[in-house]
């Protein structure tokens, strides 16, 4: 049921004269990318006939996306061939779909015309397994967008997986025949017939058959065909894993791809989060962990403070419907971006990304405004340190018609006064998130002084048993540092750092650097001290460890580079670097009452679960983000535990679950032992 035409001889050695140009392949500043920052924010779509299943075979769910269906569950091709035959959405209407996103304030849309499944979503002289040729669809859908997306003024760009678990010769030695007769011949298709094609998303390029000067080749192979195209940097070997940015200068592509995350500052070159709105890319019927619209709006602003671009997906059911939980969140947040659009939309990164967790910053492409957002309500006032207005200059809340009143204080913050009016939360211009306007340029500060234990934990949030004692450490030609341990503001009058600080009560701790007449020269550094006994918290120990390994390693031989204490096992309290890590977690649990309990171990890369030292489950080795699962009998009271897990490269993740007996699978922290 397959055929698989070659282009003509000719045509292959033409366009490989085209690829030895070799213009640029490592992240282009060029005119072309203009409007593409000016977008800030798009629509992914993940569609095809893994819609049919709905993240369910045979009864069972499949772990992770739906996408990945027939290589989670192990189908058989012949069976999902069927499935795929299946594949009628009669429901399907680009122009529905465009306004859609239109009306969520998108300004540009990907869609999978091939994912790794191979199944093509437009009408391919190359194969039959297409959903003209191979459903009783018979219309190319990619055809049915690129004309809605014509109509309404909107860039279509095309995802394209280099890997491909369907054609036969997608893997080994025939790998070459695969890219010169089918993959470059199919990209010709798409980038010929279909229009202007605004953006090319390359995918799957971590098999082993593809290398970096494949895809440096392959990237000018598409620019050949549209100079104007944007390609991203998974058409080459240069990302670094699920963080999705550069592992240096001179890879191909033009922008990085994190996923599912956000990088923790503008990393100085183009760059676009992917994420999902619940937990899987394509549509799982029985997935409801959708993502709020607060939280949405959130890291929008997050992203584009950090100069980057969001790209939010959608996963058509097998009818050819965007769920309704998505369509109501793309319209609340687009109702917010006809109030707050100024400030997101033809903006780029501000001196500082933000300051403190609720006010982050974007500024206009003529650097005259600063656009502080505000994904926290103020209350009457809001202090900002790294602000200066022009004088006499007028700030404006978007959506309000009066101008707000402000002064500078002694230590040269901003004060933003907000009017008795806008108390009531009714009368707010929006929900979630508020945009501020300013005319007006940064305050020169260096990073806030850093808080850290002896043992070498730093961060927002310290968590000890009994008594700790802290370091600050700032710029050393920025000034002293002042601090207070009271929630107040560090000023000339607070106290001056010498020495380590003995912390036995819990504590807001605030850290500043002054010149010597008293003026800023640092952000001010929030800590907060939490005494676990006083506030009655869990407490898990945890210890970390930096290194290479492909399984875990034996602890007892290593020196932790930094140890401390969390509320529960979590990756993220720890705060690792992103690859190359290990943490070895342990506390008591309060186990209720006696019985069968299933234990659920996932991980990515390895882990293992002891109780009472005795190896319960061991989920050790490099693999993705999977579970392992053991019923064991529990003895009510207090059980040791100790949890050690490595992070290889690429995504990393830990979960860990119990099920009473009787009951429901529930998080594992909701036993953690409370001091």
């Amino acid at each position: 049921m397959k055929r698989f035409l070659t282009l003509p001889g000719v045509l292959l050695f033409i366009s490989l004269l085209f690829s030895c140009d070799h213009r640029s392949t490592a992240f282009s500043g060029d005119e072309r990318m203009e409007w593409w920052h000016d977008a800030r924010f798009g629509m992914f779509i993940h569609w095809g006939p893994y819609a049919v299943f709905g993240g369910e075979y045979k009864g069972r769910t499949a772990p992770g996306g739906a996408e990945w269906i027939m290589y989670t569950m192990k189908i058989p091709k012949e069976e999902y061939e069927e499935a795929a035959r299946r594949f009628n959405p009669v429901d399907f209407d680009a122009r529905r779909w465009v306004r859609l996103a239109k009306e969520a304030g998108m300004r540009y849309i990907i869609i999978t015309a091939k994912h790794h499944d191979g199944f093509c979503m437009w009408h391919t002289r190359l194969s039959l397994y297409n959903i003209v040729d191979f459903t009783s669809f018979h219309r190319d859908v990619l055809k049915e967008l690129a004309d809605a997306c014509e109509e309404e003024e909107m860039p279509l760009g095309f995802y394209y997986s280099i890997m491909d678990w369907h054609h036969p010769w997608a893997r080994g030695d025939s790998f070459p025949r695969y890219r010169e007769e089918y993959m470059k011949p199919q990209l010709r298709e798409l980038l010929t017939r279909y229009g202007k094609v605004a953006v090319l998303w390359f995918d799957g390029e971590w098999i082993p058959e593809w290398t970096e000067e494949q895809g440096r080749e392959l990237y000018d192979f598409v620019r050949d065909l549209q100079p104007d195209i944007i390609v991203n940097n998974r058409v080459g070997k240069g990302r670094l894993g699920m963080q999705g940015l550069n592992k240096g200068k001179g890879y191909a592509g033009d922008f990085g791809t994190p996923e599912q995350g956000i990088p923790d500052h503008d990393p100085g070159y183009p760059w676009e989060t992917c994420m999902t709105m619940n937990g899987s890319w394509g549509y799982k019927k029985n997935d409801h962990n959708w993502k709020s619209t607060d939280q949405l709006i959130g890291y929008l602003i997050d992203i584009v403070s950090k100069g980057g671009n969001f790209l939010l997906n959608v996963g058509p059911d097998e009818k050819g419907v965007i769920p309704a939980p998505s369509a109501a969140r793309l319209r609340e947040m687009g109702a917010w971006m006809k109030i707050n659009g100024e400030a997101v939309y033809n903006t780029r990164s501000f001196r500082y990304s933000g300051e403190g967790d609720h006010v982050r910053f974007t500024m206009s492409k003529d650097s005259i405004f600063v656009y502080p957002l505000l994904t926290e309500w103020p209350g009457r006032e809001l202090v900002l340190e790294s602000v200066v207005p022009e004088q006499e200059s007028r700030i404006m809340l978007l959506g309000w018609k009066d101008p707000l009143q402000w002064e500078e204080t002694p230590l040269k913050d901003l004060r933003i006064l907000f009017p008795e009016a806008l108390q009531d939360s009714l009368a707010r211009p929006c929900r979630y998130a508020w945009a501020l306007k300013v005319k007006g340029k940064a305050f020169p500060l260096v990073p806030a002084p850093a808080v850290r234990t002896l043992s070498g934990h730093r961060g927002d949030r310290i968590l000890f048993v009994d008594t700790v004692t802290v370091c600050i450490e700032g710029d050393s030609t920025a000034g002293k540092i002042h601090y207070t341990l009271d929630d107040g503001v560090p000023g000339p009058g607070s106290p001056v750092y010498e020495a380590p600080i003995r912390i036995t009560h819990s504590s807001i701790m605030r850290v500043k650097q002054l010149n010597a007449q008293g003026v800023k020269k640092s952000f001010t550094g929030t800590v907060h001290l939490l005494n676990a006994r006083e506030e009655h918290l869990p407490a898990v120990r945890y210890r970390y460890y930096e290194g290479e390994w492909d399984s875990l390693p034996d602890f007892k031989q290593l020196k932790p580079l930094r140890e401390g204490y969390v509320e529960n096992v979590s990756l993220q309290a720890v705060a690792p670097r992103a690859d190359h890590y290990a943490i070895v977690f342990t506390g008591l649990l309060e186990i209720p009452r006696a019985g069968k309990y299933l234990l659920s171990l996932w991980s990515d890369d390895g882990a293992r679960l002891f109780l009472d030292d005795s190896l319960v489950i061991d989920h050790d080795g490099l693999h993705g983000f999977t579970a392992r699962e053991k019923e064991v009998y529990l003895k009510k009271g207090m059980l040791p535990f100790r949890l050690e897990y490595f992070e290889a490269t690429g995504g990393n993740g830990l979960r860990w679950t119990l099920k009473e007996p009787g009951g429901e699978k529930l998080e594992a922290d909701r036993y953690f032992e409370k001091l």
